[in-house]
């Protein structure tokens, strides 16, 4: 009888994707924040040529980051880098010619097309909520980011809803700090005293208890 072993399974390391994630996530929300304010090109104008930015680096580059950290075992990043990855690959593809979606908005009314608007910012926060209060043990730079992305967030439905031109700019300004926090995690995770003079703070003020397992406190016995 013919026995046919397989190989043993080679284990395949993969470094830290959190700081592909977050600079991405980082970098595109600062942008978009900025003309959803109205710096520099005026409210509501300018938010179009995000397209690419939308599509290739906070959609394609976070989702595969999302991807990276599912493969090393970390659930929680995971979820939050490829369901905001493919958020931000959907909005791209929403502002892309050709694509129909430009065409299919604008046959809705307005006021149609804005609570739309305010609809699909409701459900993301309620995620960023759940992803919030994941965060609570964590460090004071992750809770500062998810505080200022579910405020964004919140801000802009509310001024979906309502068509307040002012509410809507509130949010985006706190989509403005909240990118500004992505990128200063991942900076954070960058710069360390293997490549710089100093880790930056991030504010640690959580210490979990660690729990003992049973097995080995038999042993111990």
């Amino acid at each position: 009888e013919i026995r046919i072993i397989a190989p043993p399974v080679q284990f395949r390391r993969f470094g830290n994707a959190a700081a592909l994630g977050l600079i991405t996530f980082g970098i595109c929300t600062v942008q978009q924040s900025m003309m959803d304010a109205g710096i520099s090109v005026g409210y509501g104008h300018g938010t179009n040529s995000m397209a690419g930015q939308s599509i290739a680096v906070a959609g394609v580059a976070q989702f595969a980051a999302g991807l990276w950290q599912i493969a090393n075992g970390d659930t929680f990043e995971g979820a939050a880098f490829t369901s905001f990855g493919a958020s931000w690959f959907a909005k791209g593809l929403a502002q892309f010619p050709g694509s129909g979606v430009i065409a299919y908005q604008e046959s809705e009314s307005p006021e149609v097309a804005r609570k739309q608007r305010g609809i699909i910012a409701l459900t993301w926060g309620i995620w960023v909520f759940i992803l919030l209060a994941g965060n609570v043990k964590s460090h004071v730079a992750n809770i500062v980011l998810f505080s200022t992305l579910n405020l964004e967030i919140d801000f802009e439905c509310a001024g979906a809803w309502t068509g307040n031109e002012r509410i809507t700019k509130a949010g985006a300004w706190f989509g403005f700090f909240c990118g500004l926090s992505a990128m200063y995690n991942a900076a954070a995770i960058l710069l360390n005293e293997e490549n710089f003079w100093f880790n930056l703070p991030v504010g640690n003020w959580y210490t979990p208890v660690p729990i003992q397992d049973e097995e080995a406190a038999i042993y111990d016995e």
